[in-house]
């Protein structure tokens, strides 16, 4: 024993709440008078039984008592405490006497002397490490951290056997019976004293002297670990790190809703300390771990923490906003009018597209053509609308309506000023979203979206003032959002098919809007059927080991050169990781050259390692694994399979579709020859299929000018047959043959 020190002179206190909190008696329980007279009568007598002592000492605490079971032994100091076995003996004979009253009360009275012990004693176990010339790096406590034999670890390595006159038994116990065992691992640092009991820890969710506190968190975003941040915020939170970065509007990316599961919510500890989680291991290596690196959904602070949050690049994600229509008109991105230029008394409307992951608005007026886009900050709840539904349904509902609206205003409020107008010049606004999208934007019940019949809340087309959202907005600005069709195909689908008018076509044409949902609609004037399928967000980047949204350095295009890839990133920028389209494109190329077969599997090393495709700006590997090959799989099986379905349900071959119009970012910029080689498309369709934008923008645009607009919409909503898959027998057939390369 290298040091040891007892304590004779410990004050105690029997606190009157705490004892009731312990035997959960309020004054609203029946038996409360009872219990505070008893309270009152043996008091004086359980406080001249009490004997109140403590040993400090110094030891290791060997590596098999840790329940983890890792790591080497470590230096520590043992503290126990008792009041000695007297109480314990008083509330046994109150029991055998049937006093179970008196037997109880005593007991809890106990509970709380040797429970007040350990604030007397932490300033003794402060002084003792200052003249140890040693500090508390952390307490371990039994059974969450420590195995129970510990406790025997503790009596033999102190000599409290001899010093206090304590026994154990051999189910660890110790006689007295009121006696605590704790546990400090030290550190050389003689600043750090990290001693107190962590209620948010303790597996005893039921005791009365439980008290979570709120923890400070710092965050710091932008600039480095060694740079000052852009920005810092402090918030307090008794959640987790993720639950209190959304209640204060910090948004970190979770495409997979905060499960743990895609790695994306990135943060680094810079002082304090975060519990490394399983997760965490799959995700980090052990240097990363050993550096601070942490998932925020997973991360449950117990004392004050630093935080550092990178760049959220994916505020620079591109969303298109532009639209060619059947003629090759462009619907595009106007320049911002100078002061002088705009009418005096004019009036602007304004068209809204809701998307998961992006939204987009366009200002329209005289000579006043201006988009802005950004992208959604519902993201933060995941990336597919089974996340965000699961994550409303869970309560946070409002708070992602509150968050969407603000985008929203924040939007509006940009092109106004931008084009040197107010809110009193915007007649009108009208919207277009998939069902999951508006039912947030309007904070209706998620309820029956989630789960079979799956049964929308409303569906139809909405009028009302833009004054209901915003304070600055005039009473006379309409608002006007179109119908949609069912649960899984919405108003974005509805704004699509009145953008393209194949409710006017005589020959049957298809839309097909490729995002973290596939939604498509086949059909003409006389016929329409509408299906989804669930692709997932691997068009998006999401579920990408090294994925990204569409960000300059996102690698977007890949060509098999000289033995290896030659890539494209957007803007040209320097790489920073793989979005959509590069997944496609690297995996067509990798087919072709024979890395990865028919099934999917690569070849090794490749399997193992994963294929590298850059270095990162950062200097890192960028590489696509086989788990990125199995989502991009999954996604478009379920996109070639659905359009099987549906040709086979309308009774026409690929071969009869006049036209194929692919809506949404990802279909923009898809290399349609490389998506076809990757089985995503009949080879049928080869040369008859059109990238046509943001169609939902454009039939939201089109609304604006053309009101009888919304009569079409509610006519498609009305006719279209929507062809449920999920149990669709020739479904599971096409979706397990495109499955293959």
């Amino acid at each position: 024993m290298n040091g040891h020190k007892v304590l004779n002179q410990l004050q105690f206190q029997i606190d009157k709440e705490k004892v009731f909190a312990q035997l959960h008696c309020t004054p609203d329980s029946p038996s409360y008078e009872e219990m505070e007279e008893t309270y009152q009568e043996i008091l004086p007598e359980i406080s001249r039984l009490c004997s109140p002592l403590g040993l400090l000492g110094q030891g290791t605490v060997p590596a098999s008592c840790r329940i983890d079971g890792e790591g080497q032994d470590m230096d520590a100091i043992f503290l126990l405490l008792t009041i000695g076995q007297e109480v314990s003996d008083y509330s046994t004979r109150a029991f055998a006497e049937g006093d179970y009253v008196k037997g109880l009360m005593s007991d809890a009275m106990g509970d709380a002397a040797l429970f007040s012990l350990e604030a007397a004693s932490l300033k003794a176990l402060q002084d003792t490490c200052r003249a140890w010339g040693i500090g508390i790096q952390r307490r371990l406590e039994a059974p969450q951290d420590l195995r129970m034999e510990i406790q025997k670890e503790a009596l033999q390595q102190t000599e409290a056997d001899k010093l206090l006159g304590l026994e154990i038994t051999e189910g660890y116990m110790y006689r007295p019976l009121k006696t605590s065992c704790n546990v400090f691992v030290t550190t050389a640092d003689t600043s750090v004293f990290r001693a107190g009991h962590n209620c948010r820890k303790c597996p005893n969710l039921t005791c009365g002297f439980r008290s979570v506190e709120p923890v400070q968190v710092t965050v710091q975003k932008g600039g480095s670990r060694d740079c000052p941040p852009e920005t810092a915020a402090v918030f307090s939170t008794t959640g987790g790190i993720m639950d209190g970065l959304h209640a204060q509007g910090v948004s970190l990316r979770a495409d997979c809703g905060g499960a743990g599961r895609c790695g994306k919510c990135r943060v680094r500890v810079l002082d304090g300390h975060l519990d490394i989680t399983a997760e965490d291991r799959s995700v980090f290596s052990p240097e990363e771990l050993e550096d601070g690196w942490r998932l925020a959904c997973r991360a449950m602070p117990d004392e004050d923490v630093t935080l550092w949050i990178p760049n959220n690049q994916e505020k620079e994600i591109l969303t298109v906003t532009d639209y060619q229509g059947q003629e090759g008109t462009d619907f595009q991105k106007g320049q911002p009018r100078q002061a002088e230029d705009l009418p005096r008394n004019g009036s602007c409307a304004a068209a809204v597209d809701i998307g998961t992951t992006t939204i987009a608005i366009q200002l329209k007026g005289p000579q006043i053509s201006d988009v802005f886009s950004a992208l959604n900050p519902q993201r933060a709840y995941g990336a597919d609308v089974i996340s965000r539904i699961q994550a409303a349904i869970q309560g946070n509902g409002q708070a992602m309506l509150e968050q969407i609206r603000s985008a929203i205003h924040e939007g509006l409020q940009t092109l106004l000023q931008r084009n040197h107008m107010d809110w009193s010049v915007l007649s009108q606004l009208t919207v277009a979203g998939n069902t999951t999208m508006i039912h947030l934007l309007m904070g209706y019940p998620c309820d029956g979206l989630g789960s079979a019949p799956f049964t929308p809340y409303e569906i139809k087309d909405l009028h009302f003032s833009l004054k209901d959202w915003f304070a600055e907005a005039s009473e006379k600005t309409a608002v006007h959002i179109y119908p949609g069709i069912s649960t899984f195909v919405g108003a974005d689908i509805v704004a699509g098919i009145c953008a393209l008018d194949i409710s006017s076509s005589e020959k049957p044409v298809m839309l097909i809007d490729l995002g973290t949902n596939g939604e498509m609609a086949l059909g003409n004037r006389d016929r329409l059927l509408v299906t989804s399928v669930a692709a997932g967000p691997a068009f998006e980047g999401g579920n990408i080991i090294c994925g990204t949204g569409s960000i300059p350095g996102a690698v977007c295009s890949a060509q098999w050169e000289n033995g290896g890839l030659k890539i494209g990133t957007i803007q040209d920028a320097p790489p920073e990781g793989i979005c959509g389209t590069g997944a496609v494109e690297i995996i067509a190329e990798l087919v072709k050259a024979e890395i990865i077969d028919e099934t999917g599997r690569m070849e090794e090393p490749w399997f193992t390692e994963g294929y590298p495709v850059a270095k990162s700006s950062a200097g890192s590997d960028i590489r696509l694994y086989q788990k990125d090959i199995r989502e991009l799989q999954l996604a478009k099986a379920a996109v070639r399979a659905g359009i099987e379905t549906l040709l086979e349900k309308y009774g026409i071959s690929a071969n009869d579709v006049a036209c194929i119009y692919v809506a949404g970012g990802f279909g923009y910029s898809l290399d349609f020859e490389k998506a076809e080689a990757i089985g995503m498309f009949p080879e049928e369709f080869s040369g008859r299929i059109r990238a046509v934008g943001n169609s939902a923008l454009k039939g939201a645009a089109l609304l604006l000018d053309q009101p009888e607009k919304m009569e079409e919409a509610g006519r498609a909503a009305r006719i279209a047959e929507e062809v449920s898959l999920s149990n669709d027998r020739g479904f599971q057939e096409a979706y397990m043959d495109s499955m293959f390369f």
